[in-house]
């Protein structure tokens, strides 16, 4: 005899789905703290100092520390959950890096005396960031290598914990490291619009070799941008040696006069895998140059007779990307009566200014001149000469002639009707 199986009762179906969810949602409460804490920024410690070097038992020193930042971007972060009831499951998308709230950094002196070693509720460190911190120590009384540790507490964060070598009056060497020195070449000055070049050299002057070098290169401005890349690797560079990259960049037409700066954040590892960060700052200086010339020519009279008096105006414009200063206008060359000099002061770019020259012409004639343009930038004076020409027309009488004859004739027909009228009477 064969049997048919049980139906499933719904009681026992809404059972299996109860405990699935219960065990979806019991994963997610394991899983989202984890996630949202390998996410988060943190600290690391990219490079430290000991002063002196080797300290003699009961000695003072300090212990310097640089804290830079892990992030590469500081985005606001977010978390996405969705639960599958069918077969149960978790979706998460990475949170974007955002700023490391350091809340407090302390020196434990694991042996070393610590004088003083506590920093508390220090704020923010955004991406690309770093900043030193300055430890007081005291050798203890026993020559050795002691490791105090620095503890940085992060909000939100796993925390850091780095030791320090201090070497108290002892034979044995230290760890080696490397050490990275970065040496800038810019141009003494930057016109807006044009592109420059910039060297970046870096010089390994540790005792170790630093492997897996990642340079970044961020100008912190879009008024400037970089021809080309913006990351560079660097496989090796042994202790002594050096390498040389050479950036191009390309400024805006309208970019703001002054010190702009480029970040170069340097990433590296030494031979133990600890990994240093450097953050390094090029100043672009963005100067403006002036450009003059003349923008009009105007006369009063628009036509200039001989023997009249005439106001030459001449308009002078700054075409350039900076302020021309002290600018003067003169005229050369021009055998006529008048004043031929003029202050315009300052004149911005984009903007003109009228020199303003009054003549008393003399003879009918073609009358060429110079007009030399003095102005001063942050380049220093300069001058600028353009020849022109003035045109005297001849004088005509005739009109007068016509006129002086037209009033006679009134005069005379006046008189003669006046005579007349005094016959009659």
């Amino acid at each position: 005899m064969v049997r048919k199986p049980a139906a499933a009762s719904p009681g026992g179906t809404g059972r299996r789905t109860i405990g699935c969810i219960s065990r979806v949602l019991i994963v997610m409460l394991v899983l989202i703290p984890a996630i949202a804490a390998a996410e988060a920024p943190t600290v690391i410690v990219s490079n430290y100092t000991v002063t002196p070097a080797i300290l003699m038992p009961g000695d003072e020193g300090t212990i310097t520390v640089v804290l830079a930042s892990t992030a590469s971007a500081a985005t606001g972060s977010a978390l996405n959950v969705r639960v599958d009831t069918g077969a149960g499951g978790v979706n998460t998308s990475p949170a974007a890096p955002s700023n490391a709230y350091i809340e407090n950094v302390l020196l434990n002196g694991k042996g070393v005396e610590v004088l003083t070693g506590s920093y508390q509720d220090i704020g923010e460190i955004g991406p690309g960031q770093s900043f030193p911190l300055t430890f007081r120590i005291r050798a203890p009384g026993e020559e050795g290598i002691y490791f105090p540790e620095v503890w940085v507490r992060v909000r939100d964060a796993a925390g850091v914990r780095y030791p320090i070598p201090v070497n108290v009056n002892s034979a044995y060497a230290l760890i080696k490291k490397p050490a990275l020195r970065v040496e800038r070449t810019v141009p003494a000055s930057v016109d807006p619009g044009d592109s420059f070049n910039v060297t970046l050299t870096l010089q390994n002057e540790g005792r170790a070799s630093a492997s897996d070098i990642s340079v970044n290169v961020n100008a912190t401005s879009s008024a400037i941008t970089p021809k080309n890349s913006e990351n560079y690797y660097i496989p090796e560079l042994p202790p002594g040696a050096e390498s040389v990259l050479n950036l191009t960049f390309e400024t805006d037409t309208n970019a703001p006069l002054g010190l702009e700066p480029v970040l170069v954040t340097i990433d590296y590892q030494s031979a133990d895998l600890a990994a240093f960060r450097q953050v390094a700052t090029i100043g672009i200086p963005i100067v403006g140059r002036a450009e003059m010339g003349i923008a009009s020519i105007r006369t009063e009279p628009s036509r200039i007779t001989a023997g009249s008096p005439v106001d030459l105006t001449i308009r002078i414009e700054n075409t350039g990307t900076a302020n021309a200063k002290s600018v003067r206008a003169a005229i050369g060359g021009l055998s006529l009566p008048g004043t031929k000099e003029a202050f315009l002061g300052t004149i911005e770019p984009g903007n003109d200014g009228p020199a303003v020259f009054s003549l008393q012409t003399g003879r009918e004639g073609e009358f060429p001149y110079t007009l030399t343009i003095l102005y001063t930038d942050d380049y220093g004076e300069h001058a600028t000469q353009q020849t022109l020409n003035l045109i005297v027309a001849e004088s005509n009488s005739v009109p007068a002639l016509i006129i002086a004859a037209a009033v006679l004739i009134v005069a005379i027909v006046a008189v003669a009707l006046w005579y007349r009228r005094r016959k009659r009477e």
